[in-house]
């Protein structure tokens, strides 16, 4: 072979050489290269940033600092660095799910998850002291699910996520409303008063049975208006709102106090004694009209103390609570004569 033919053979091999290691090159750097080009293109960045924003490579699910300012999410009041601050941003932790779904488990990112988190939406108000407690944007008074864990105010153990349980909560669903002044105690859509409403506190024990019905820290032998809808005792059908009216039969303890009417020396927890009790029972029938004077379920007929005052019809002056003395005359019993 000439010098000059091998020369060329020579010159013609390496530039196929350098072509294929050019090309090997290429194709490895190929996605890097797309990738920053339809990102700097805003196509990709997007969907890339919400799922990891600083790009360390740790999903912001998963990452302790979303938007890598040094400043740990959990004390960060911008978690994800969008500019929206937490208490406005419906996606606190930028992780594609919004505050309140349930599939958001740690709503802040702050690896606390919010059954644990006494902030869940890291807006720098404690649940129990918040006004929109799981940051979806809708106010405890509107929201179904208060803390957004998945169950429902009327079935929920903590309704605003507080850690404290209803039964030990002043303000049950977080509304800013005391309990006791609170239409809706357990803010399940149904007021107090409602029929169909059969635990009012939400703490788990039905109305019937529950030693403060309305969850405002006072006992039903306390409290002026056991079931918290906003009449107070002596203008109630319904004293202790367990659905059945105070004069009827089945009705054994009208005040919710757990006091058997027949041994409650103010059976329907009016502030006043049966004995000063122009209506004993509470069920808007005067005493002197009631067949079941006391509620007791006992017709007057058949009860050995008709006015439920501890005392026996044999040595009572004014058996019937009828404030007239059995044997004529006014009976003496303040409160009843003239009423």
């Amino acid at each position: 072979m000439l010098p000059s033919t091998s020369r060329r053979y020579a010159e013609k091999s390496l530039r196929s050489r350098l072509v294929r290691v050019g090309a090997a090159s290429f194709f490895a750097l190929a996605p890097a290269i797309a990738f920053v080009g339809v990102s700097q293109g805003g196509v990709a960045s997007a969907s890339s940033s919400k799922l990891d924003n600083d790009r360390d490579g740790i999903a912001n699910k998963i990452d302790p600092d979303v938007d890598g300012d040094g400043i740990r999410n959990g004390s960060d009041s911008d978690v994800d660095g969008d500019r929206i601050p937490n208490v406005n941003d419906h996606d606190v932790d930028g992780d594609g799910d919004l505050n309140g779904s349930t599939k958001e488990k740690d709503i802040d990112g702050d690896s606390s998850p919010d059954t644990s988190d006494n902030d869940m939406d890291g807006d720098s108000s404690a649940n129990g002291s918040d006004r929109d407690v799981d940051g979806d944007g809708l106010s405890n008074s509107q929201d179904s699910d208060v803390d957004g864990d998945g169950v429902r105010n009327g079935r929920d153990s903590d309704v605003d996520g507080d850690r404290r349980s209803n039964g030990l909560d002043d303000d049950v669903d977080g509304d800013g409303s005391s309990n006791g002044r609170d239409s809706d105690v357990d803010g399940d859509g149904l007021s107090n008063s409602a029929s169909n409403e059969k635990d009012i506190d939400g703490d788990g024990s039905r109305d019937g049975v529950d030693s403060d019905v309305d969850g405002d820290g006072s006992s039903n032998g306390r409290d002026s208006d056991v079931d918290g809808d906003g009449s107070s005792n002596g203008s109630d059908n319904d004293v202790d709102g367990d659905e059945l009216s105070n004069g009827a039969v089945a009705e054994k303890d009208i005040d919710g106090d757990g006091i058997l009417d027949s041994s409650d020396s103010d059976a329907d927890g009016d502030g006043k004694s049966n004995s000063s009790d122009d209506d004993i029972d509470g069920d808007g029938r005067s005493n002197s009209v009631d067949d079941d004077v006391d509620g007791d379920g006992r017709s007057n007929s058949t009860d050995d103390d008709v006015d439920g005052d501890g005392k026996s019809n044999s040595t009572d002056d004014d058996s019937d609570g009828d404030g007239t003395d059995d044997h004529g005359g006014a009976s003496g019993k303040s409160g009843k004569k003239g009423r």
